[in-house]
């Protein structure tokens, strides 16, 4: 009877044991969490253990490397279902290409004119704080305050940046794409802020990682009504300005390390138009547009942008992606 009660009191101690372990791992691997790491300046965001979007904040003037390095912050991604990164950071072709990123070369106030998209003469966006890092099961989200900062490190425009993931299913993989929701405040603090450019130097883009660059292997898929060839359609805003405009999405694919990811690209019906679309071999693409405004009223942006593995999906479906997406802007 005593060993019967011996040999009761462990199994229930290892059965206890084990559903410990077994609720710290399912807590682990269950929906969205965030890792963020103050002191590396990176915050990590995972789904179920496996990492989906990068935010890379720090800067560095302490050198003349570090400013390059540092000078602006950006959003990596992870390719679904692969834990590598599949963006680009600093360095490679076109060093100031990062990730997901936005800017404007061209950001004119009080007869003086900034450079945030090449990130010269001291122009640089510096991280200011995290407001919101969220999880949970269906979504992660953060909302970060970024100051794009003058040569002496005053803010000209104030943005409120704010990501959220949500995985989806995709007809042409077998695994969760990720679903980016891309939402940016510019709040003006220099009085009328005019945002020019052109549109391979300006707005909202993505650029995937350096690989791609060295094998110009990306191509693109575009709604009907605009060129049908794989290959980038490249246009000049000197030769051409209002040409490949208001297309609403594109897509752009692209092979890395035996794996093929895709890459849907959602605007806002609602912004300025001419919105001027640009797309690269070498893997950038994304849409500009011209605009101004103050600080009576700031500017407001959105977009979304879905990341799979696997097949390249039909026009049809993409279409039907974007749909959802302006339809959701309405409500």
């Amino acid at each position: 009877m005593k060993r019967f009660s011996a040999f009761s009191i462990v199994l229930s101690a290892m059965m206890t044991l084990l559903t410990f372990v077994s609720a710290v791992n399912a807590e682990e691997k269950v929906g969205f969490t965030w890792k963020d790491q103050p002191e590396k300046k990176v915050a990590d965001l995972y789904f179920n253990g496996t990492p989906v979007l990068q935010y890379v904040y720090p800067y560095d003037d302490s050198s003349a490397e570090s400013i390059h390095d540092t000078y602006k912050v950006f959003h990596h991604v992870y390719g679904p279902g692969s834990k590598a990164i599949i963006t680009k950071g600093p360095g490679g072709k076109y060093t100031h290409h990062r990730g997901l990123y936005v800017g404007w070369n061209k950001t004119k106030f009080n007869g003086k004119e900034l450079d945030f998209w090449h990130c010269k003469k001291g122009a640089h966006l510096r991280h200011a704080k995290m407001i919101e890092m969220k999880g949970g099961p269906e979504s992660g989200t953060m909302t970060a305050e970024i100051h794009w900062n003058d040569a002496k490190g005053k803010p000209v425009i104030v943005e409120t940046r704010t990501v959220t993931v949500t995985p989806i299913k995709v007809a042409t993989s077998k695994i969760p794409a990720w679903q980016i929701d891309w939402r940016t405040k510019l709040e003006s603090k220099r009085g009328e802020i005019i945002l020019d450019g052109d549109r391979q130097h300006a707005g909202f883009q993505y650029r995937a990682a350096q690989p791609v660059a060295e094998s110009n292997n990306a191509k693109y898929v575009r709604p009907e009504g605009f060129p049908q060839q794989p290959a980038p359609f490249q246009v000049s805003d000197k030769t051409d300005p209002n040409g490949h405009i208001n297309l609403g999405w594109f897509e752009m694919s692209y092979d890395i390390d035996g794996k093929h990811y895709n890459v849907e690209y959602m605007e806002d019906p609602s912004v300025p138009k001419p919105s001027r679309y640009s797309e690269r071999p070498y893997g950038r693409f994304g849409a500009f547009f011209d605009t101004k405004f103050d600080e009576s009223k700031p500017l407001e942006m959105k977009y979304r942008v879905i990341v799979s593995e696997g097949e390249t999906p039909a026009q049809a479906e993409i279409q039907k992606r974007y749909a959802e997406f302006a339809a959701s802007l309405k409500k």
